[in-house]
């Protein structure tokens, strides 16, 4: 991972564990390298619950992505795709 992915990664994953008790399992660039693929799972999930494999995968553009990667902020669009993703995947355990 470049700094700037390795940057990007922790500022999703610390969202996402701060309001949404998920985390960011994976991220990858999609087979044209056009736009990183996010999947988000729930954190603290027991090994017998039945949301365990439960997960969201979001996108986002190259461009975007390295811009915040670099700047270390989350943009408002980002967050509002998260708060909107996530909140149904942090839901799913309750």
């Amino acid at each position: 991972m470049t700094p700037e992915e390795s940057q990007l990664f922790h500022l999703l994953d610390d969202y996402s564990r701060a309001h949404y008790k998920c985390f960011l399992a994976e991220m990858f660039l999609d087979r044209d390298g056009t736009e990183y693929v996010l999947c988000f799972r729930p954190a603290n999930e027991s090994p017998d619950s039945a949301c365990r494999y439960s997960c969201r995968y979001l996108r986002v553009k190259l461009t975007h992505a390295q811009n915040m990667g670099r700047t270390k902020v989350l943009t408002a669009a980002i967050t509002e795709e998260l708060d909107s993703e996530l909140q149904s995947l942090s839901q799913s355990g309750d």
